[in-house]
């Protein structure tokens, strides 16, 4: 059975690292994370943030290394019983895009690649207008 069409401009990737949310003047630690992409990172866990809190994201990428970690700005898209959703900053400072870049074709090569529509919606339809 064919999987539905998602929205996603990029494939998301399990992870479990440790992320940190920095809100104002206060840090929320999150023990693992559920998955990650290229536009934003799902954490296992409720959160006292609303939809639509802006704030900073940090994945702990070794336990207890200091300075291996990504760090990016985020807002929260979506809170409820799956975890917490944070899409990613469009304008991700260059290092940071690349550290994710490149944890994420460690994880899954080919996953920081932007995803293409299904065949079936990327070829001309009749009565549709097409680019």
């Amino acid at each position: 059975m064919p999987r539905p069409f998602e929205k996603r401009h990029f494939r998301r990737v399990p992870i479990a690292y440790e992320v940190k949310l920095i809100v104002e003047d206060r840090m929320i630690s999150f023990p693992s994370a559920i998955d990650l992409s290229l536009g934003g990172i799902l954490v296992d866990g409720r959160s006292p943030l609303p939809v639509g809190t802006s704030c900073g994201v940090a994945i702990l990428l070794g336990a207890g290394k200091p300075g291996n970690r990504i760090v990016t700005r985020g807002m929260v898209v979506r809170a409820d019983d799956r975890g917490i959703a944070i899409a990613f900053s469009k304008a991700l400072e260059p290092g940071s895009l690349e550290s994710l870049k490149e944890l994420i074709h460690s994880l899954d090569p080919g996953a920081e690649e932007p995803s293409a529509p299904p065949e079936s919606l990327a070829e001309p339809r009749p009565g549709l207008r097409n680019p």
